[in-house]
C-alpha cells in the first residue's frame, strides 16, 4: 500500500512538472517576465537617459522565447506607436531587439555600404579560396553618424561589426573541405582585420535533376564561426542527405 501511495505522489509529482513545464514554453512566467522588465527598465536607462520612457504592456512569445514589450516616449507627443523591445534569457535575460535603435537605422546607406563591403570581401577572398561563389555583408549605421556619400572602407567607424555571408559551391566537397575552408577564411579575414561579429557559410549543390534556381541552388553544407572563437569540424552541418 505505501508502495503505491509513493509511486502515486510520484507520477503527480511528475505530471504537474510536465504542465507547469507546457505551460512555462507557451506563456512564459511571472518570475521570467519580471527579470526581463526590471533588466529593460535599466537598458533604457543606461542607453537612452534624455528620454522619458515608460515600458508599457509585455508579451510572451513562444516562438522565439523572448518577452516583447511596448515602450512609449511620453515626452514625444507627436508619436502615437510605441516603440517594441524584446528580451531573451530566463535568469539574465538580455535585450535582443531595440525598437528605438532599428528605426534610426540609415537603411539605405547600409544597404549600399553592404553591398561594397561585400564586393571588397570577395575579390578578397577569392584569391585564396577555391569555389566560391558570393559573398554579402551586413552593417548597421545610425542616421546622422556617416555622410550619405560615405565610401566603404574598413575603418569606418560602425554601429557593431558587420556580419558576413559566404556562399560556396559544394561540388565535389565534404565536411571536411568545408570545415579547412572556413578556417582559413577565418584566418584569412583576421590577417586582414576586418572588423566582424559572425560568418555564416553555405555551400550549396548548384548542378542536379533537382535544381530549379540555377543562382542558389540548395544547401549541401552549413556552417558558422564567431571572429574569436574556433571553427570545428562538428559546427558542418551537413543537410539534405
Amino acid at each position: 500500500m505505501m508502495k503505491k501511495k509513493i509511486l502515486y505522489s510520484v507520477l503527480i509529482v511528475l505530471l504537474v512538472s510536465f504542465v507547469l513545464a507546457a505551460y512555462n514554453a507557451f506563456n512564459g512566467n511571472p518570475v521570467s517576465k519580471k527579470l526581463s522588465q526590471t533588466a529593460l527598465e535599466h537598458y533604457l536607462t543606461d542607453r537612452y537617459p534624455e528620454k522619458d520612457l515608460r515600458i508599457d504592456s509585455g508579451l510572451y512569445n513562444f516562438k522565439f522565447s523572448e518577452y516583447v514589450f511596448e515602450v512609449t516616449d511620453t515626452g514625444d507627443q507627436k508619436r502615437k506607436d510605441p516603440y517594441l523591445f524584446s528580451l531573451r534569457g530566463f535568469v539574465q535575460p538580455e535585450v535582443h531587439t531595440d525598437g528605438i535603435y532599428e528605426e534610426n537605422l540609415n537603411e539605405p546607406l547600409m544597404e549600399r555600404l553592404g553591398e561594397e563591403a561585400g564586393k571588397e570581401i570577395k575579390t578578397f577572398l577569392s584569391k585564396n579560396i577555391n569555389h566560391l561563389k558570393d559573398v554579402d555583408v551586413h552593417v548597421e549605421v545610425l542616421k546622422g553618424k556617416l555622410k550619405e556619400d560615405a565610401k566603404w572602407e574598413k575603418s569606418l567607424r560602425l554601429e557593431r561589426p558587420m556580419e558576413i555571408h559566404i556562399l560556396l559551391d559544394a561540388a565535389n566537397a565534404d565536411r571536411k573541405d568545408v570545415y579547412k575552408t572556413a578556417q582559413k577564411i577565418q584566418r584569412l579575414l583576421n590577417e586582414e582585420r576586418y572588423d566582424y561579429e559572425s560568418v555564416t557559410i553555405n555551400a550549396n549543390i548548384f548542378e542536379g535533376e533537382d535544381i530549379k534556381d540555377d543562382e542558389t541552388g540548395y544547401v549541401k553544407y552549413s556552417t558558422f564561426f564567431e571572429k574569436n572563437t574556433d571553427t570545428r569540424l562538428k559546427d558542418v552541418e551537413e543537410l539534405n542527405e
